[in-house]
């Protein structure tokens, strides 16, 4: 989205915090046919790209928001990134894993699956893994959620509120066997300050502050996330929706 890519500073800033589960990477390693190569599109700031590092001899990202990606350059000068869409994306090698973190929903999945069987090695792992509306664990819980049905849901794209068929897409796709969705436990402590910067950073939130809210709204929305955290760290569900199939 490209709305991630103008509010860059803040995305990277909170984004970084968000980790995804150890279980999912080692999955994911497991069932790779090899760990030559990996890439990972709409990368974002390489958050994702960077966990797999280590696992894979050569790893690759790429995102269209060039600011994303001049944060993940900043961030992981050993990796490699490129600014391009994913449905334009024409690597020079074949993968034997392809990663989407978070993202695959704005994309054109079904233009993405058509360019794995020119992407990826035979047996080669693709995953699209995500979380939902994060979940706030305590007093912030009826806070938020008042916020997202009175203020936010109405900027929610419909991409983040309809069921996600990215499954049954996958097990339409020929070229693609063992299609499976997996969940992956991913509970993080956050700041309050962070549970905040998290939700402002979002793309309903930035619409509800470009459309409605105005500028005072970020600190009245911090203020208050403050003051009914009261805690230096606040539970949050961030558990882990994992799409993979393998190429055939």
């Amino acid at each position: 989205m490209q709305q991630f890519n103008t509010h860059a500073q803040a995305y990277n800033a909170v984004r970084s915090k968000i980790s995804y589960p150890d279980a999912l990477y080692a999955s994911l390693a497991a069932r790779a046919p090899a760990h030559n190569a990996a890439l990972d599109i709409g990368c974002g700031n390489g958050v994702s790209t960077v966990r797999l590092q280590g696992l894979f001899q050569q790893v690759e990202g790429c995102d269209i928001g060039a600011a994303l990606i001049e944060k993940a350059r900043q961030n992981y000068p050993a990796l490699t990134f490129s600014v391009c869409a994913a449905e334009d994306f024409a690597p020079a090698r074949r993968f034997d894993l392809i990663t989407s973190a978070t993202s695959f929903y704005w994309m054109d999945r079904k233009a993405v699956l058509m360019k794995l069987p020119a992407w990826l090695n035979p047996g080669g792992l693709f995953c699209a893994y995500k979380y939902d509306f994060p979940l706030a664990y305590g007093p912030l819980r009826d806070f938020i959620e008042r916020e997202l049905v009175t203020n936010w849901a109405r900027y929610r794209d419909p991409r983040l509120t309809q069921y996600d068929d990215t499954l049954e897409i996958m097990q339409g796709c020929r070229h693609l066997q063992q299609a499976r969705r997996e969940v992956f436990a991913n509970i993080i402590f956050l700041t309050p300050e962070e549970v905040a910067l998290f939700f402002l950073s979002t793309s309903y939130v930035t619409r509800y502050i470009e459309e409605e809210g105005g500028q005072a709204y970020i600190e009245r929305f911090s203020a208050a996330v403050r003051e009914i955290a009261r805690s230096e760290r606040v539970a949050m569900n961030f558990d882990i929706h994992a799409f993979t199939a393998v190429m055939s």
